[in-house]
C-alpha cells in the first residue's frame, strides 16, 4: 500500500520529510529473516537507509503500517492519533502522534506496548533523527553495542552522516559531524545537546493513551 492510501484512508497527512525519505528509498531495510543480519545488512552500509544504527529500533515498511492501523493495535482509545513508524527489538513502537501536531511539527513518541504509556521524544522527525544519531553512539553498552560498531565504526558513523545529512539542518550536521569525530557522547553531554538545539514544551514528558476499564 502506498503512503497516499494509507493517508486517505485514515485521514492523516505524513510530513513532508517522511515523504522523502520514502521517495528516496531510506524507508527500506531490506527483508527482515533469519540471514538478515549476514546478508542483507552488509549491503546496507554501504549507503544506510533511516536509522539504520539507532539504538534498538527497526523501521515498519508501508505494508506493515497498514496492518497495523487495520488491526486497531495503536487505536485502543480513539482519542490518540498514533502512525507508527518503527518498533523496538521488545515490541514498542516510535509513532508520529498527530493530537499534539503543530503546523508541519508532528512529534514522535515511543509506545510501550505493554504498560499504559506513550513518551514524547521529539516535537518532529527531523529532530529524533538527530536525538537517535545522537543516542547511538552515547555511553554505549559493551556487552550490547549496537549496530553501529560492526565493522569499522568511524567508516559506518561517516557513512551514516553523509546519507542522512539531506534530512537535518546544519547545525545539528555539525554537531553530529564533531560528536562521530571523538566517537562516543556521555549522558550528560547528550543532555546539554538536547536541551541546547531540539529542546521543547512536551519533551520526555508521558502520558496513559488507554481509557480504564
Amino acid at each position: 500500500m502506498h503512503l497516499e492510501e494509507i493517508e486517505d484512508l485514515y485521514n492523516f497527512r505524513y510530513p513532508a520529510l517522511y515523504k522523502q525519505l520514502y521517495a528516496d528509498g531510506m524507508l527500506n531495510w531490506g527483508t527482515f529473516g533469519p540471514d538478515w543480519h549476514q546478508r542483507i545488512f552488509p549491503q546496507l552500509q554501504e549507503n544506510p537507509p533511516f536509522l539504520l544504527y539507532a539504538h534498538d529500533l527497526e523501521v515498519i515498511n508501508t505494508s506493515a503500517v497498514a496492518d497495523y492501523l487495520e488491526e486497531g493495535i495503536l487505536f485502543a482509545d480513539p482519542v490518540h492519533r498514533f502512525i507508527p513508524i518503527a518498533t523496538t527489538g521488545a515490541g514498542d513502537w516510535f509513532a508520529l502522534y498527530y493530537n499534539l501536531q503543530d503546523g508541519d511539527d508532528v512529534p514522535v513518541v515511543l509506545v510501550w506496548h505493554d504498560s499504559n504509556e506513550a513518551c514524547i521524544l521529539a516535537k518532529n522527525l527531523q529532530d529524533f533523527i538527530f536525538l537517535q544519531m545522537l543516542e547511538a553512539v552515547t555511553d554505549i553498552d559493551p556487552h550490547y553495542p549496537g549496530l553501529i560498531t560492526v565493522g569499522d565504526m568511524k567508516a559506518n558513523c561517516e557513512r551514516w552522516l553523509e546519507s542522512h545529512e539531506p534530512y537535518l539542518t546544519a547545525s545539528q550536521v555539525a554537531i553530529l559531524r564533531e560528536v562521530f569525530a571523538k566517537g562516543k557522547l556521555t549522558n550528560a553531554e547528550l543532555k546539554d545537546i538536547l536541551d541546547e538545539e531540539i529542546n521543547f514544551q512536551w519533551m520526555d514528558s508521558s502520558f496513559p493513551y488507554q481509557e480504564a476499564i
